[in-house]
């Protein structure tokens, strides 16, 4: 005989687990607004160079990892607002929250680290290696790339959260 379903949290939980999923989804989205957006021409003696965050790699895990991300983040939206509005969810729905979470935060933490790293050295180093006529549009592409390494994190965060509360019900178990 198989165990009875884990009981279902109280509705409180179920509007702050809401609230944290629309939150991780609104900082995802600003994440690909500002790194889709995010672009330098650099005038370098003479010579123009144009640089799209795609010509960053760990820029592109970034986005990669915000695009994953959002698409998780949408489709748990749409489980939990159909569970707050039927008040029903499905057993396997809470080993897809606890897994998901799981994984999803992890990708995340790991794309928001990557773009630290990246826009901390690489900004040091073009800085570096060339004669600029004015920092201007460097500051402002890597001051982008920090952003949104900062909404990544703050991303992780809300799902690192969402993880805990994901545990409680298949802690029961």
């Amino acid at each position: 005989m198989a165990p009875p379903p884990p009981s279902p949290p109280p509705v409180s939980l179920k509007v702050v687990v809401l609230f944290l999923r629309v939150l991780t989804a609104v900082f995802l989205v600003i994440t690909v607004i500002i790194l889709s957006t995010n672009s330098v021409t650099i005038d370098s003696q003479g010579t123009a160079l144009k640089y799209y965050f795609k010509d960053v790699y760990a820029y592109r895990y970034m986005f990669s990892a915000a695009i994953i991300g959002l698409v998780y983040a949408v489709i748990q939206l749409f489980f939990t607002i159909s569970e707050l509005a039927t008040r029903i969810k499905n057993p396997i729905n809470y080993q897809l929250d606890f897994y998901g979470d799981k994984i999803i935060s992890y990708l995340l933490a790991t794309g928001s680290a990557a773009g630290f790293g990246v826009s901390k050295d690489l900004k040091d180093a073009l800085l570096a290696l060339v004669a600029l006529d004015s920092t201007d549009p460097v500051d402002k592409f890597f001051s982008r790339g920090y952003a949104s390494a900062s909404m990544l994190l703050f991303a992780f965060v809300c799902l690192a959260v969402l993880s805990v509360f994901s545990s409680y019900p298949i802690s029961k178990d």
